[in-house]
């Protein structure tokens, strides 16, 4: 007979788990907090190991014919007996309470909220046994058991993993868009540890990666590179505790609604802040129209402030600390924040390589085949701007003294003019693509028939119904694929032609359909 694990208080509150305002990402770094704790207290042992190069969190999603189920496994130091258990029973707390898993609590109540079936596995380092022990919270909610039977196996002394495996999901992990959040957010919220390279995070075989922004740097008068990022270090009393707060504010460069703003972390991983997420109090940003609310970000360490049981905010809503903080912060930034406002940044654009981009899709598609882009010598076109001098430097982006007012505008680094050659539908052409930002008052597209399948293509970047997007690279992308779909469309139609030459209007509109649903089949985003 099976040793038994006594669960009470009460076995029906492991049903009302599934209840909480968990989203897939703080739920799931509710394992990797346990999994990152068990490294970083017996990390001197684990690193003793001949065989062990840093902690490893595997996260799998698996979809099957008898349901989907989540796993989470490690390599971090495991569990003896008394820690099992007092990862199983509710109101058990870890005896180090200064670590990630401080309310002892996250194992049971994001797995509850995951599933109603879940098994916990796990045998430390140096210890002949492991343990197993399975929860099925409706099998509790509905018989009131207050026991559950535990599994004892015999292990080898230099194993050492936990792996909790959670079945008949309540929640589940599905979708392009919801599986990117979650590794997106996972990366963020661990960057810490990603950016030590003692941790490797995996979800469903992909390694988490985080790439930290651009900081803006300039000349000073004295002709040396300033680098807009400094430390922060400053206290703040309150309720007789010193809360500290430690870190860095810079400014990022390009301009990124969706990434500036301050990270909020907590004992080395991510409290509040995420792409869509970062902390932007308006007393410190503004409205989304502000350069600052575009560019200030940074990174804030809040080791010893208080947090919700979920992690995922601070508790500082309901007696002024939140704003104390802020104040505090305010003071800190303020050179920083005026300077966000006055800097004057156009990015650059590489013909070449935006045209890549642009017929990538058409190319995995099978649209157009033997694909080569080479840039013109046959002189370039004169491309102008009013309000600087073109830097022919390899840099991505350029500091204006008085640009426009658009920070995410667009200039080219070379004049160039492209020869894009390629084969469709079995006969060889060539295009030369040229990107015109000269006149607003051109036409949005020129298509000049120069020779027995040659065109020349040139692309107004200023005409004034496009202008609100093209002044950003990824649109001018997204322009120049359009560009060549709809004079492809046009070719076939010519092809499909009387002998009179007269193009019925719906030819190219039909032809256009089928380049973009062969795009669209392939499963490539044009």
């Amino acid at each position: 007979m099976n040793p038994k694990i006594n669960i009470r208080p009460t076995s029906s509150v492991y049903g009302t788990y599934k209840r909480l305002s968990y989203e897939p990402w703080t739920a799931i770094a509710e394992f990797v907090d346990n999994s990152t704790q068990s490294f970083f207290d017996y990390e001197e042992k684990l690193y003793s190991l001949s065989n062990f190069n840093r902690l490893v969190v595997d996260i799998r999603y698996e979809e099957g014919p008898d349901g989907d189920v989540l796993i989470i496994r490690d390599n971090a130091y495991g569990m003896e007996i008394t820690e099992f258990e007092r990862a199983i029973v509710l109101d058990r707390p870890p005896r180090n309470k200064d670590g990630r898993n401080e309310f002892g609590m996250g194992l049971k109540t994001a797995s509850c909220w995951f599933g109603e079936l879940w098994t916990v596995t796990s045998t430390q380092l140096g210890s002949e046994y492991g343990y197993r022990a399975r929860i099925d919270v409706e099998k509790l909610s509905k018989d009131k058991d207050e026991e559950i039977d535990l599994d004892i196996f015999q292990s080898k002394i230099d194993e050492h993993f936990t792996e909790i495996r959670i079945e008949r999901l309540n929640k589940k992990i599905k979708g392009a868009r919801t599986i990117g959040k979650v590794r997106e957010l996972l990366s963020s919220i661990y960057r810490q540890d990603i950016r030590s390279g003692k941790i490797e995070i995996i979800y469903n075989g992909n390694v988490l990666n985080f790439k930290d922004p651009d900081v803006f740097e300039e000349k000073n008068q004295f002709g040396e590179v300033e680098r807009w990022k400094k430390e922060i270090l400053f206290e703040i009393e309150h309720n007789g505790q010193v809360l500290d707060v430690k870190g860095f504010v810079a400014i990022r460069i390009p301009a990124n609604i969706r990434d500036a703003g301050f990270t909020l972390l907590r004992r080395g991983r991510v409290i509040v802040g995420g792409p869509d997420l970062n902390y932007r109090p308006h007393e410190l940003f503004g409205d989304q129209k502000t350069y600052a609310y575009q560019r200030l970000f940074g990174e804030l360490h809040m080791d010893n402030w208080p947090v919700t049981q979920a992690k995922d905010n601070f508790d500082w809503h309901s007696d002024g600390l939140e704003e104390k903080f802020i104040n505090c912060v305010k003071e800190y930034t303020k050179e920083y924040r005026d300077k966000s406002e006055a800097i004057r940044v156009r990015q650059k654009i590489e013909p070449e390589k935006t045209i890549k981009q642009a017929v990538e899709p058409l190319i995995e598609s099978g649209v157009i085949e033997n694909v080569s882009i080479s840039v013109s010598t046959e002189g370039q076109t004169s491309i102008t701007n009013e309000n600087s001098e073109i830097n022919t430097e390899t840099d991505d982006f350029e500091t204006l003294e008085n640009a426009s007012s658009f920070d995410t505008s667009t200039l080219l680094a070379r004049n160039e003019e492209c020869i894009l050659a390629f084969i469709y539908k079995k006969e060889e052409y060539e295009f030369k693509l040229i990107y015109d930002d000269s006149s607003d008052y051109l036409n949005w597209l020129i298509v000049n028939h120069v020779g027995l399948n040659y065109f020349e293509l040139k692309i107004n970047m200023r005409h004034g119904f496009f202008k609100p997007f093209i002044d950003k690279p990824d649109f001018l992308t997204l322009m120049t694929k359009f560009v060549v779909a709809l004079v492809l469309a046009e070719i076939s139609a010519i092809k499909l032609s009387d002998d009179d030459l007269k193009i019925h209007p719906q030819d190219i509109r039909i032809n256009m359909n089928e380049i973009l649903e062969s795009v669209a089949n392939k499963g490539v985003t044009i």
